[in-house]
């Protein structure tokens, strides 16, 4: 560890980001020593920074009988200092079962990520005894390389980025600097005494013994978790090889899947949950996962879930999605008016009309009525031009290889009470215009269900 002073405050922000010095600066600021301490440093430095660019952003939380007192304090903290301070007002409060600390935690990077500029940098304060907590923290929990790699120094973070670049000094370096530059009056959190949040009881009454025994614990934990991120970053790296071959648009081929080893099956599942913003699922669940999937007869439906994400598996394609995007099959809906399009409900998408030169809606399907689109209901029948006879809409749906929970909510159009069109997929031959002739084809866009892209919008021919 390098003692704390502006210079090898600088030297940590230039190391983490190549643009330091151009890039503006938002220091996150709570108004506790840590983030003082970050600010007043910067201060020093300002003449580094291009003009007006270093300010400060205070999340007013709404928890806590001083919030607005703390608001005040560093208000007149940023006016002594010369730096413009913006005031967020979030609502943390947990709902019922919820972490405070959590809801909080999620609350304040929404905030500061959405007030965040374009290619500016938010500066936290987060210093190596901090990296150590959440270090062992996530050891406590069973985490992988990738959780015990902790906090990085610089990450992607909203429109701009996320710097850490008091993680190579300890708190006690920043009481010290403090200290030398008369610095007091910072504000103590009564939350952060209370024993009964994890880190509050690991930092009062683990790590003191820790600390007595092994004086250099954070710089080494700091290194290990140096180490760390440098593995998983190196899994990424597998992962991104193994899904050049094994990743086809938003799914993952199960036969390829089979063919890398147990490790690399569950490193490219993460890796897809990560690159998707999901959870990723925890050791147990995901081994269910890649027994269901890897196991299941080629016409099984295995579909696992944790959290809000669920995991889909059609033939050879195998989906991890929002759970939201299964949402129940749309009602009964009145289209009166079809030359403007049809939203079918939350996740759902939109019905329209498109011209087609292949054929489709002929002119008279426009003008008789009434227009309405309904759900599957079951023992569904077409007749479908060029072919004689009816043919079972179930039939037709399982030769195109459509996922079942697609046709579940597959739109059908019925005009006058008869069913008239499937999606964009097929055309009633009594409403069927042939090519050549004005027609118009149904185009069922926006859908957030998984495979749409593939199975509706590039899907098979249209009739």
């Amino acid at each position: 560890m390098s003692h704390l002073h502006p210079a090898s405050l600088w030297s940590a922000l230039a190391a983490a980001d190549s643009r330091a010095g151009s890039r503006p600066l938002c220091v996150a600021l709570s108004g506790g020593l840590d983030s003082t301490v970050l600010l007043e440093a910067l201060c020093r430095v300002r003449d580094r920074l291009p003009a007006d660019g270093l300010r400060a952003i205070h999340v007013h939380h709404g928890l806590h009988a001083d919030a607005d007192a703390w608001t005040r304090h560093c208000e007149a903290l940023c006016a002594r200092l010369g730096v413009t301070l913006s005031v967020l007002r979030a609502d943390a409060r947990p709902a019922r079962g919820e972490s405070p600390e959590a809801r909080a935690r999620d609350v304040r990077y929404a905030a500061l990520a959405e007030a965040l500029a374009p290619g500016e940098a938010l500066l936290t304060a987060h210093h190596a005894d901090d990296q150590l907590e959440t270090v062992l923290i996530q050891l406590l929990r069973g985490a992988g390389v990738a959780g015990l790699a902790a906090m990085p120094a610089a990450a992607a973070f909203g429109p701009g980025l996320h710097l850490r670049p008091l993680l190579g000094f300890t708190r006690a370096e920043l009481v010290e600097w403090a200290a030398r530059e008369g610095l007091s009056g910072w504000l103590r959190d009564p939350a952060n005494e209370e024993l009964r949040y994890a880190r509050n009881h690991l930092r009062s009454e683990v790590l003191p013994a820790l600390r007595a025994h092994w004086p250099g614990a954070a710089a080494a934990v700091g290194r290990s978790a140096r180490h760390c991120a440098e593995a998983a970053g190196l899994l990424e790296d597998l992962a991104a090889l193994d899904a050049a071959t094994s990743v086809a648009g938003e799914a993952i081929r199960v036969s390829a899947l089979r063919g890398l080893s147990p490790a690399r099956r569950r490193n490219l599942v993460r890796w897809q949950a990560r690159r998707l913003g999901l959870a990723v699922p925890d050791e147990s669940r995901l081994a269910t996962l890649l027994e269901q999937v890897l196991e299941a007869a080629p016409d099984a439906r295995p579909q696992v879930e944790w959290g809000e994400v669920v995991a889909l598996r059609h033939a050879d394609l195998l989906w991890l999605a929002p759970a939201s995007s299964l949402p129940p099959p749309a009602k009964d809906i009145d289209w009166p008016d079809p030359r403007a399009p049809l939203a079918l409900g939350t996740g759902l998408g939109h019905l329209a009309l498109a011209p087609s030169n292949r054929g489709g809606l002929g002119e008279a399907a426009l003008v008789a009525g009434p227009w309405r689109v309904v759900p599957r209901r079951g023992g569904e029948r077409l007749a479908l031009p060029g072919r004689t006879g009816h043919r079972a809409l179930k039939k037709l749906l399982q030769q195109q290889g459509m996922p079942p929970w697609i046709r579940a909510r597959l739109p059908l159009l019925e005009i006058g009470g008869q069913l008239a069109a499937v999606g964009g997929l097929w055309v009633d031959t009594a409403f069927w215009a042939p090519p050549g002739e004005p027609a118009w084809r149904l185009e069922w866009t926006g859908s957030a269900l998984p495979g749409h892209e593939t199975f509706v919008v590039g899907g098979r021919g249209f009739c």
